[in-house]
């Protein structure tokens, strides 16, 4: 069996036949009517038009056959195509090229078989009209014309067809474009470049402020008595540039005169058309735009962008931009520069991990989720190594951003903090060697005046005593200051010891309690404990859990009005135990909230603040409740009190293991 060969041309015969839109689609009487007539004129078993794809023959009219398509290697049609000719194998049986074919030993049991290839509009051979026969037959030179004849009828179809489509996609783009000329407010021109014939529509006359009326009649001279003179120089230079081919478009924005007096920004587009026998330029046509709001709002943008480069160059803190994917550093301001000693070259070419130490990949692993679900990160204390492979304290902070085209993009703002680093660890030295320098002989102070307050050397006159007794009392507020800065450089440096042991908590609390209740006296406050844990043990220091107690209990009582009450409460909680200070006190106000818990804060900070205290007490509450694992926080309502609250893991409730 001989199969069909394939064409030269077939990708772009194919591109022709899907081109056409009929590959699947249902029959149509157009096409059913010339394959009817010509099996009835021809007198023959089958007539088909088909059409020959990349593997197959498909039938779009079929007269006599119920098969849709067969495998184009065994067509007939494949072979027709290859002609310029009709294809006729008047006995296939006693053909060598096809006696053994599918469909001559099988159905449709093919014997005579006369093609005509049918043409796409470009000319491409796409199919056939196909006469088929179960007996041999021979076609006179009339009857090949005749089938030529009617493949040519589908071709024209096919043409007529083509042209309805093409008449009504141009129908459709004259009003879309129309839509579009309305919907824009464009305005539209067409100039006979040789005799000056203007035709402008409603809507230029319309950006100047005129109708076509008062600026009739009309000529290209109108739009020159319009356009700024600077710009009329620019105009001619374009249109030269487009006449003479250098340029694909005539393409300006220039200034047009408003009837109130001012002046329209308007962008001028166009193109040549045709040119006359002469080649000179002849009909030309374009669209004005209004864009004065456009390049209003460039200038300013413009403006804008100038003033911000010049605060992210001179800002004195670093800056940089990134890419959000891969970290790779696209902008960077001096101030970021200058502290690693790198340029802005060799800084850009530099990854992520190249200026960030290793270790310190969890807490960016924690960063970069916080971008993922807020859009922000920081602030965020860590380190940059510099060029020299030393390395400089920074604190971030960033927030994601996209660009124009919707790339991620991360702003970070990059604070070196040397400096601050510097001034800090000067002044806890300072602290650490006055504090140790001080309590030796404040000690020794507080001692002798001790030991004169108790008469040991003598009866002291009344005035003489009760200045002792002052110099006695803040001797004591010195000593607890001192001894407040030590522990908590000692806490902030990992010296402190802890002895951790198991211990039930309530005796513990209730020590604690009685140990403060005469500062509460003094104060006229009273103290009162609810243990709703009954038996229950945590393990910790007992010393510095009196210690945390005594920071929160003096610090209830400080606040504490005339009369009122302190409560200490024990519950359990879902992971251990929960002690909680209760006052009836002013409360923290809201701006105090965030520095709590830092060193040396205190809600009045004022030189005539009424409550004394070094600021300390609930730094180092903190830092003790954390170092034996567990954790401290507060809730408060300004002028109803506050509760400090301290969470340990549990150990044992009510005698049996949690």
């Amino acid at each position: 069996m001989l199969e069909p060969k394939i064409p030269g041309n077939e990708q772009s015969r194919l591109k022709a036949l899907h081109k056409t839109g009929l590959l699947f689609t249902d029959a149509e009487p157009r096409f059913d009517r010339i394959t009817r007539l010509a099996r009835r004129l021809f007198d023959v078993d089958i007539a088909l038009f088909s059409l020959v794809g990349d593997n197959f023959q498909w039938f779009k009219s079929r007269q006599g056959f119920d098969a849709t398509q067969t495998e184009r290697c065994v067509s007939f049609c494949g072979h027709t195509i290859l002609q310029d000719d009709i294809f006729i194998v008047e006995d296939a049986v006693q053909d060598s090229r096809f006696f053994d074919n599918p469909l001559v030993t099988d159905a449709p049991f093919i014997r005579f078989y006369a093609g005509a290839p049918v043409h796409a509009d470009d000319g491409h051979k796409i199919g056939t009209l196909c006469l088929i026969h179960t007996a041999p037959m021979s076609l006179t030179k009339e009857q090949r014309q005749v089938l030529r004849d009617l493949a040519d009828m589908l071709e024209l179809e096919l043409r007529q067809a083509y042209m309805q489509e093409q008449l009504a996609r141009a129908e459709l783009a004259e009003q879309r474009l129309a839509s579009v000329i309305r919907g824009t407010n464009i305005g539209t021109w067409e100039w006979n470049v040789q005799t000056g014939e203007t035709l402008f529509n409603e809507r230029w006359a319309q950006i100047v402020g005129y109708t076509l009326d008062e600026l009739a009649p009309v000529s290209i001279d109108t739009w020159a008595s319009l356009a700024h003179p600077d710009d009329l120089q620019i105009s001619g230079q374009a249109l030269e540039a487009h006449f003479s081919g250098a340029a694909e478009f005539y393409d300006v924005v220039c200034r047009m005169k408003h009837k109130q007096g001012h002046w329209v920004w308007v962008h001028d587009r166009g193109q040549l058309i045709s040119r006359n026998a002469d080649g000179q330029p002849l009909l030309m046509a374009g669209t004005h735009a209004d864009v004065t709001e456009q390049i209003d709002s460039e200038l300013a943008l413009r403006t804008s962008e100038a003033r911000l480069r010049g605060l992210f160059e001179l800002s004195p803190v670093g800056i940089a931009l990134n890419d959000y994917e891969t970290g790779a550093f696209i902008e960077m301001n001096p101030a970021l520069l200058v502290p690693n000693g790198y340029t802005r070259e060799e800084f850009s070419r530099l990854s992520y991990w190249q200026i960030t130490p290793k270790e310190y990949a969890p807490q960016e692993e924690e960063q970069i989720r916080s971008m993922q679900e807020t859009g922000r990160y920081g602030p965020y204390e860590k380190e940059y190594i510099k060029k020299d492979g030393s390395r400089y304290p920074v604190v971030l902070n960033g927030m994601v951003v996209h660009d124009a085209n919707g790339r991620k993009l991360i702003w970070s703002i990059v604070e070196d903090i040397s400096d601050r680093k510097r001034i800090e660890r000067m002044k806890n030295e300072f602290i650490s060697t006055v504090s140790h320098e001080l309590r030796t002989p404040l000690t020794a102070i507080r001692g002798a005046l001790t030991l004169v307050a108790s008469g040991a050397l003598g009866t002291l006159p009344g005035s003489a005593k009760e200045m002792v007794a002052i110099a006695e009392k803040n001797s004591q507020r010195l000593l607890l200051l001192i001894n407040d800065l030590l522990d908590i450089e000692k806490l902030l440096a990992g010296k402190m010891s802890f002895n951790l042991q198991w211990h039930t908590l309530h005796p513990l609390i209730m020590a604690s309690v009685q140990e403060n209740q005469p500062i509460a006296d003094q104060n006229q406050v009273t103290l009162r404990c609810i243990n709703n844990v009954s038996t229950m043990e945590v393990r910790l220091d007992s010393i510095r859990l009196e210690q945390i107690m005594a920071n929160l209990l003096s610090n209830a009582i400080k606040f504490s009005p005339t009369g009122a009450e302190v409560l200490v409460t024990l519950d359990a909680v879902s992971d251990g135990v929960r002690i909680t200070v209760s006052d009836y006190g002013p409360g923290i106000p809201d701006e105090f909230r965030s520095h709590i818990f830092q060193k040396f804060s205190q809600a009045d900070a004022s030189d005539s603040r009424q409550k004394g205290g070094t600021g300390l007490g609930l730094a180092i509450t903190r830092e003790l409740v954390e170092k034996m694992g567990g954790s401290v926080g507060f809730n408060s309502v300004p002028g109803e009190g506050s509760q400090f609250f301290v969470n340990f893991p549990a150990g044992f409730v009510s005698g049996r293991k949690t």
